[in-house]
């Protein structure tokens, strides 16, 4: 076997070795991502939204004092069509009739929830007037529309934080999924290339052998 045959074997025999090494580190890699694909997304999935009445009244000051200084809630001046299709429940209902301010401001609320957790609002919403109701009137108080309307406004705020604190998680869990599927792709056509390297080097690495073979074989019977 000529000298330079013997350097491209050797050639080939560290490339094929580089290779199988690259291979092997790349299906590392393509568990590692697959694993990760598999686990993200589930707790975010199962969040639990739901807001109780009691959470909500606990956070109002529990003074009359303290709560006349609570600000009243500027919404914009416009209707409740973002309840439209929706069942509201009877104590929600009767708290918004004849009362223009509280139906700007639950239309406000409602534009920032998504339409499958509006139902879900009205009827938590509608828990959290029936508990202020019948909390203020223990207290005697002689304004109950305001506390209900504080309550109202503190419901919305804590339920929609923890909607959007929901979603922006959500977004990022799908992000975080499209970025291990680019690199999932990315390591399957690394893993291909390097398989077809291997596969010519190996048949290159043979077919050398096999002519050199054939040659000596003359020369050993002379």
């Amino acid at each position: 076997m000529k000298l330079a045959d013997k350097v491209e074997l050797r050639v080939l025999g560290l490339a094929r070795i580089l290779c199988l090494v690259a291979l092997v580190c790349i299906v590392l890699a393509m568990i590692v991502v697959v694993v990760s694909l598999l686990t993200p997304g589930h707790a975010t999935a199962n969040a639990n939204l739901s807001v109780t009445a009691n959470e909500v009244l606990s956070s109002i000051p529990g003074l009359e004092s303290e709560n006349d200084a609570i600000p009243d809630d500027a919404s914009p001046s416009i209707s409740v069509p973002r309840a439209a299709g929706l069942a509201v429940p009877k104590a929600l209902l009767e708290m918004l009739r004849g009362d223009d301010a509280n139906q700007a401001s639950l239309d406000a609320w409602l534009g920032s929830v998504p339409f499958a957790d509006r139902q879900q609002f009205l009827n938590e919403l509608s828990d959290v007037v029936t508990e202020a109701d019948r909390h203020a009137a223990t207290w005697e108080w002689d304004d109950r529309e305001h506390y209900i309307a504080a309550a109202m406004n503190q419901y919305a705020q804590v339920k929609i934080k923890r909607i959007t604190s929901t979603q922006q998680a959500i977004e990022a869990a799908n992000a975080r999924s499209n970025q291990f599927r680019a690199s999932l792709g990315t390591l399957l056509g690394l893993a291909s290339v390097l398989t077809l390297l291997l596969l010519l080097s190996s048949i290159e690495r043979n077919t050398r052998r096999f002519h050199a073979t054939n040659e000596a074989r003359p020369e050993s019977k002379t």
